[in-house]
């Protein structure tokens, strides 16, 4: 661009792990100190976290495979990535970050990308619509004290779930 800012970047989805992350007992049994939780409280945690990660596998393996099959180098790559630099390997004066040469896409790949964002999308919104019936499993293990001790731990992941999972 004119100004020397670099082209926006197309944003990467969340990868596999990190929405496997997003499992609320998962994230309880990490915070078992803070909360106090008792040892049959525990075990019964980490036998819904299992329950959980096996009720959403499939639907997170479909994720990862849509997301493995993109390709981010050719959009606008990031100044001094390996897609920067290839694209400057004719050129060797040009400016591998102005963007010119390796950010070309053609619009079969970019329909492509347009598809595989779409369904990564809807696999994503898919976990985003189990995740209230997770946490309210999860949230009946606890206490009232210990539920209102974790109201922070789960406004925190809420809000991770909201960054990871854009509408």
């Amino acid at each position: 661009t004119p100004s020397g800012e670099a082209p926006p970047r197309a944003v990467r989805p969340a990868t596999a792990s990190q929405l496997e992350d997003l499992n609320p007992a998962r994230m309880l049994v990490d915070k078992r100190k803070k909360l106090s939780l008792a040892d049959s409280q525990l075990s019964q945690m980490k036998a819904l976290e299992k329950k959980i990660t096996d009720r959403n596998a499939a639907i997170i393996a479909q994720y990862d495979s849509v997301r493995g099959e993109m390709r981010f180098g050719n959009v606008a790559p990031v100044p001094g990535s390996m897609g920067a630099s290839m694209g400057a390997a004719g050129g060797r004066n040009r400016n591998a970050s102005s963007g010119s040469g390796s950010t070309m896409q053609t619009p079969e790949a970019a329909a492509k990308m347009r598809e595989q964002t779409i369904a990564l999308r809807v696999i994503a919104m898919q976990i985003r619509e189990r995740r209230p019936a997770d946490l309210a499993e999860a949230l009946a293990l606890l206490t009232p004290e210990q539920q209102k001790r974790a109201e922070e731990f789960v406004k925190e992941q809420e809000d991770e779930v909201d960054r990871l999972i854009s509408a």
